[in-house]
């Protein structure tokens, strides 16, 4: 690892960001980082360059897949599937960025909201249930996304957990070996086609339905975009959600900002942004490659050059937000990156602030009293995953 990168992707104990970030930001805005695979890229660090990444068509993800090109992580990767949509270019990540989108509209999200919320009160009930001290993790952040997302698309209940250990060793950096994360791709792929082929017929109105009459009738995806599809919808609804949950509450938890929210709940969606902002699960973003020279803000970026735009770093610029280092759930401007820019914006979005917005008016309203059962630098951290968030979080009421 060179000097540029030390502590880049290293481990903090309470999962924030690198403070290597902030000389980036100052001296080297678009210096060369080593990834976890060994290969080396360039790290964009400050907003605006992180911006133009995103948005700039010039910046191809198709392009990453070619063989030569750098990998985050060693080994062949479930995310390096040319029928994912992460990996797409227009016009064919148009054609089925449009399906996706459409599903994920607001007006599906405000429909599903009794659903979402049925299932938000009745983890708070188990919790409340359970007594003190309790696993904030096991009992809601993680079980959340989860059940909500497999309701929304279908999933037998007893399937459930699986989703789980699966996504947990496909994000794996070094919890697992590469052919443990290949295994459990292979399964969990295995899995969605089995649930497809159990559900074409069906005249219910659950989202892996909707996916497959955009397959069966109009044809509109291909079959290994159906399945790929669904196991991206299943991971990331899952994962960063629970992800930016878990790091949002211990935020709140060790500031005054809870208390902030029970006392004004009205703000609540403004707060689910700045959770956003400030919890930005991991470090990089998805890698891409320069299919011709570019000018960005700090730098040129080459033709055939490989660039991963860091949006946790670009989260906490001063040139856009002001005392970045400060968690306020009172701020008032928050654009913040988490979700992303331009065309692979994230699909769910809409679906996630939903989320949120619910477990955090759930969690205030009925658990005024919440706090952590520990000093906060006891609180344990997952490690060996690419998103980083706590092990447990034991609270009390």
């Amino acid at each position: 690892m060179t000097q540029q990168d030390e502590g880049v992707f290293s481990a903090r104990p309470d999962g924030s960001p690198p403070p290597e970030f902030a000389r980036r930001r100052a001296d080297a805005p678009l210096a060369p980082v080593t990834l976890p695979s060994g290969d080396e890229v360039t790290m964009a660090v400050r907003y605006a360059d992180v911006h133009e990444v995103l948005t700039n068509p010039a910046f191809s993800r198709e392009a990453t897949l070619a063989p030569d090109a750098p990998r985050i992580l060693p080994g062949e990767e479930f995310g390096e599937d040319p029928n994912a949509l992460t990996n797409m270019d227009p016009p064919r990540h148009t054609r089925v960025r449009r399906i996706v989108t459409g599903i994920f509209s607001p007006r599906n999200v405000k429909a599903w909201h009794p659903k979402i919320l049925a299932i938000t009160e009745h983890l708070t009930d188990g919790l409340v249930a359970q007594g003190t001290p309790a696993d904030l993790i096991s009992a809601f952040t993680v079980p959340l996304p989860i059940q909500i997302m497999c309701e929304l698309l279908g999933v037998p209940p007893a399937d459930r957990e699986k989703f789980q250990t699966w996504t947990d060793m496909i994000i794996s950096s070094t919890a697992f070996t590469v052919e443990e994360r290949i295994a459990a791709a292979g399964e969990f792929s295995g899995y969605v086609r089995e649930l497809i082929a159990a559900r074409r017929g069906s005249e219910d109105d659950a989202l892996i339905d909707a996916l497959i009459s955009a397959h069966d009738e109009g044809e509109r995806l291909s079959e290994a975009e159906l399945v790929h599809l669904t196991v991206m919808l299943i991971m990331a609804g899952y994962e960063t959600t629970a992800t930016v949950l878990a790091r949002g509450v211990l935020s709140l938890l060790t500031t005054d900002q809870y208390r902030v929210l029970c006392a004004e709940p009205e703000i609540i969606p403004g707060a689910v942004e700045e959770l956003l902002r400030y919890g930005m699960p991991s470090d990089g973003g998805l890698l891409r490659m320069a299919t011709s020279d570019v000018r960005l803000p700090s730098g040129v970026v080459r033709a055939g050059q490989t660039v991963m735009p860091s949006m946790a770093s670009a989260n906490r610029d001063p040139e856009v937000f002001p005392d970045p280092e400060r968690f306020d759930v009172r701020r008032a401007e928050c654009p913040h990156l988490t979700f992303g820019q331009g065309p692979h914006y994230c699909a769910g979005a809409n679906l996630a602030r939903h989320e949120l917005r619910l477990a955090l008016e759930t969690l205030t309203r009925r658990l005024p009293g919440l706090r952590l059962a520990v000093a906060a630098d006891e609180v344990e951290w997952r490690s060996g995953l690419l998103l980083r968030a706590p092990l447990r979080l034991p609270v009390t009421w």
